[in-house]
């Protein structure tokens, strides 16, 4: 189908005017009264330049970014006529009170949205009943250009000024943390060397207290006695200072195969009663288990007022299920 010359020329206008209308959305103009409330687009990563008619003396941002604690959603700095809003995160709403005028006798009202890229505005013309654009043309879009950079710039400084300051109080409380862990460190270094020395005064209390009241014998009743080729031998005298009583031993297995056992046991008897004596046993391994032709020494230490002056004490060896394997009469 062949185009006349006049429906060439209208497709002609048609096609521009629908390019350039694509190429203005990003600059708007909006008319604001006293009970209006404009919109405008935002989005994460450019700069929006609010133009009024009259130089801005005062701005009040619902969720404006302070540096301090990192908290905001936008950064806001005005030069004469012009705002400029930077969102510092990718989702949100919030809204936007300007005062204009040497006196502050205009307040503007806005809703600020954060969209994505495509659809937020670059530039926004504000003016009210009777008042023109504030600003248009090629020196206007320039100007606008230098503007739009310079508040960019601002608003990356304030960003990078803020992410610094947070470096610096992570760095301050890390060395905070390693103060604290070495003064810990310190006080159980010395909580452990007081215990220490309490320790190592200690035995040396008890000795003297033994060399004062003097070391006590007591010859045992047996020292010697086999079971089962295997023998248990007692030192002839038990010893007792400082309120204990100490009893050497000594089990060796003659036999050809692997005694074992499950531990010792005193016993006091008291007229026809029998107790167990609690004792604390001192041995050269910690198993209970002797070879063929090994033995095994150790020490029983007991409190010596367990045990009377007149009660029987005896010394047994016992098997499993508690069983009698071998005994002697210490007293």
């Amino acid at each position: 189908m062949k185009l006349t010359a006049g429906r060439f020329a209208w497709l002609l206008i048609f096609l521009v005017g629908a390019s350039v209308g694509r190429a203005q959305t990003t600059i708007v103009t909006i008319t604001v009264g006293p009970s209006q409330i404009g919109q405008v687009k935002t989005s994460q990563g450019i700069t929006t330049r609010i133009i009024f008619p009259e130089t801005v003396r005062d701005i009040v941002c619902g969720d404006l970014y302070d540096p301090a604690s990192g908290k905001g959603s936008f950064v806001i700095q005005r030069i004469d006529n012009d705002v400029f809003l930077k969102p510092v995160v990718s989702k949100g709403l919030s809204n936007l009170f300007v005062k204009t005028g040497e006196k502050g006798e205009h307040t503007y009202s806005f809703d600020l949205q954060i969209v994505p890229l495509e659809q937020a505005h670059r530039v926004v013309n504000v003016s009210d009943s009777g008042t023109h654009p504030a600003a248009g043309g090629a020196d206007a879009t320039e100007e606008a250009r230098k503007i739009i950079s310079a508040a960019e710039q601002r608003a990356n400084e304030t960003i990078n000024n803020a992410r610094q300051q947070a470096d610096r109080l992570t760095v301050q409380a890390n060395q905070q943390a390693s103060d604290l862990y070495a003064k810990a460190l310190q006080r159980a270094y010395e909580v452990d060397r007081q215990s220490a020395n309490r320790a190592r005064q200690e035995m040396e209390d008890r000795f003297v207290r033994a060399m004062i009241q003097g070391v006590r014998e007591v010859k045992s009743v047996d020292s010697f006695v086999v079971a089962r080729k295997v023998s248990l031998a007692l030192d002839p005298r038990m010893l007792s200072f400082d309120d204990k009583s100490y009893l050497r031993y000594t089990i060796k297995n003659s036999g050809d195969k692997d005694f074992a056992f499950n531990g010792l046991a005193l016993e006091r008897r008291t007229g026809k009663d029998s107790f167990v004596v609690p004792a604390k046993v001192i041995q050269g391994r910690a198993e209970n288990k002797i070879g063929p032709g090994e033995a095994i020494m150790g020490i029983i230490v007991f409190e010596s007022k367990e045990v009377a002056s007149d009660d029987k004490l005896t010394l047994y060896v016992r098997g499993d299920d508690n069983t009698q394997l071998a005994r002697l009469t210490i007293r």
